[in-house]
């Protein structure tokens, strides 16, 4: 897969919707809708309180120190009398509201977007397991860390700081709209040319972000590949082309930065521009105010100082909007998890759904014309199936490369799209069950089986639901005589395949699912471990119905019958004798 290729998967091109995004956002995050009022108002106050305090200290410093200063009238009506208890009184509400916008709206507000994290995560685990086949897993990784992390830190930041920086900047142009209405009227072309820029450059943020998570994806990606894949370069002598790649992906991250940094710089700069317009105008209404008389000295300093102040707002919101579709973009990718469909809503054609909780199902499992495809789109693996396996019986499932073995494991499963027909046990559709009641009926002994690090008793035992004694018994009874303590590396690295399969059986043992499937499990074992494993299926495991893919045809000869799949359909099915009497000189060799 080229870069160009990865990056179109991830839909940069798409930023429209942003202020519905935002919606969905605060409706999400029920902590934050709540308190966006309550925000707005403790954003208002100190931005009217600031205005206030530069006005009462201009008249305090006319009183003089020594004199106490009469009640002063502003344009709404209320009156204060100027003196330091009042200013000090005006700061600490100023203090106490930021501090309130802080600690309660944008720290509380990152702790309940955890919530929407825990829905992403819902949302992954509960969308189709060819999901994580279909899209490399950097992607994945990059919007389960990166992408719900940034949104969960500094989606509540910006969303507090920009709606407190607009109150700010409504409430300061009003006051120069009061003060001076000359003044007041220069704001508003100020006003036009900010949303002017922003509405061309915030967009242009929004898709960069993009672009910088799929690039960043490419780097996981690339960065697995080394992991997984630099035995290979390395035998083969292109460690340099590894090492290229990886170089190359991390270059076009980088791209992105520059790029981001550009289009910043830009931004700033026209806004920087029309503030140094907006500020050589506010100046020239205060000195025509003072010059014909219509304001006086200490409004001309109220309004000069609300005019740099509403720069400084200009500027600030420049970066907060900027910052805050970036948050867009994180939200996008963040909802595009949170909305992926349940893989029982894309099955297909199956029944009603009905339930079997708490009780067992018995019989022999049917196929009965199952057709199924791995997606909807995709061409049809199965065509009119029909196989019947009995109860406790061991059935053998052979085939060439692609005849279908895999693809019979995945569709009793549910891991497939269903096109027609049915599976059932006994007289109980597994199509019509719940998916995950449906799955708890069958086992797998893997042909390369993964354990986890940890104690020997935790990887037999993964819920915790079995005594000491049980697990012992399981672990005997595969003939592993391990202590339980015996600590496992991550992949079950210091035990020998051999030794990973008797495990994995040994959790069969003790799950009691009626149904066990094993995938070439002797296919790398030593022919010791190979007979212990025929003596369990014999013994530990003889009420249990046993589907085994295999090729030796040794293990094949100590089944009850062999079915072999081609092209998705049965063309023999017989005893083992009548299978390999049948068998061609090739495929016998």
């Amino acid at each position: 897969m080229g870069a160009d290729d990865f990056t179109s998967e991830e839909q940069v091109s798409e930023v429209k919707g942003t202020l519905g995004l935002f919606w969905r956002y605060l409706r999400e995050v029920r902590f934050i809708r709540l308190l966006v009022v309550p925000n707005l108002l403790f954003a208002f106050v100190p931005a009217v309180v600031y205005q206030l305090l530069m006005w009462l200290s201009g008249e305090l410093a006319k009183c003089g120190s020594m004199v106490e200063c009469a009640s002063v009238p502003t344009e709404i009506g209320l009156e204060f009398v100027p003196s330091l208890p009042l200013l000090i009184g005006l700061a600490v509400a100023v203090v106490l509201s930021r501090l309130f916008q802080w600690t309660v709206f944008e720290c509380g507000g990152q702790l309940a977007s955890r919530a929407l994290f825990r829905r992403m995560l819902r949302g992954v685990g509960n969308t189709r397991t060819t999901f994580f086949d279909e899209y490399p897993s950097g992607k994945i990784i990059n919007r389960l860390v990166k992408d719900a992390d940034q949104l969960r830190m500094f989606g509540p930041i910006r969303i507090g700081d920009s709606s407190a920086s607009v109150v700010e900047l409504l409430v300061t142009a009003a006051v120069l709209g009061v003060a001076s209405p000359w003044a007041g009227l220069v704001a508003l072309p100020m006003l036009a040319f900010f949303l002017y820029v922003q509405r061309n450059v915030a967009p242009m943020l929004q898709r960069i972000l993009m672009l910088r998570s799929a690039r960043f994806g490419e780097v996981i990606h690339r960065e697995s590949d080394v992991i997984e894949g630099v035995r290979t370069f390395v035998l083969y002598g292109y460690i340099s082309a590894l090492t290229n790649r990886l170089a190359d992906s991390l270059y076009r991250f980088m791209q992105m930065h520059f790029l981001r940094g550009t289009i910043e710089a830009w931004g700033r700069l026209l806004s920087d521009i029309g503030i140094a317009l907006y500020g050589a105008g506010v100046l020239a209404a205060v000195y025509l105010g003072l010059h014909f008389g219509t304001l006086s000295p200490v409004m001309g300093v109220v309004v000069v100082t609300a005019s740099f102040r509403l720069g400084t707002v200009f500027s600030w919101l420049t970066w907060s909007f900027g910052m805050l579709f970036e948050s867009a973009g994180h939200a996008r990718r963040v909802f595009e998890y949170v909305d992926l469909p349940s893989e029982e809503s894309e099955e297909g054609a199956v029944p009603a759904r009905s339930e079997a909780r708490g009780r067992e199902l018995a019989g022999d499992l049917v196929i009965d014309s199952y057709s199924m495809s791995y997606r909807a789109g995709t061409p049809v693996i199965f065509d009119d199936l029909s196989l019947t396996i009995g109860r406790s019986s061991k059935v053998g499932l052979v085939g060439r490369t692609g005849a279908g073995k895999s693809s019979l494991v995945q569709a009793l499963f549910r891991m497939v799209y269903v096109r027609g027909g049915d599976i059932r046990v006994g007289d109980q559709s597994l199509l019509a069950l719940p998916v995950e009641e449906a799955r708890a009926l069958f086992a797998v002994v893997p042909q390369d089986p993964y354990l986890f690090e940890g104690s020997l008793r935790s990887n037999v035992d993964r819920l915790g639901e079995f005594s000491d004694e049980q697990v012992q018994g399981a672990l005997k009874a595969v003939q592993l005589e391990l202590p339980l303590s015996t600590g496992l590396l991550e992949g079950g690295s210091n035990l020998s395949l051999g030794q990973r399969q008797l495990v994995c059986l040994a959790r069969v043992i003790l799950s009691k699912r009626p149904f066990i499937i094993m995938d070439e499990p002797t296919s790398g074992v030593d022919a010791i471990t190979d007979a212990i494993m025929q003596s369990v299926l014999r013994n530990a495991l003889q009420d249990r119905t046993i589907i085994t893919i295999a090729h030796r045809l040794e293990t094949l000869a100590r089944m009850d019958r062999i079915v072999e799949l081609e092209n998705g359909a049965v063309v023999r099915d017989g005893t083992p004798d009548q299978i390999i009497a049948a068998l061609t000189p090739e495929e016998l060799a």
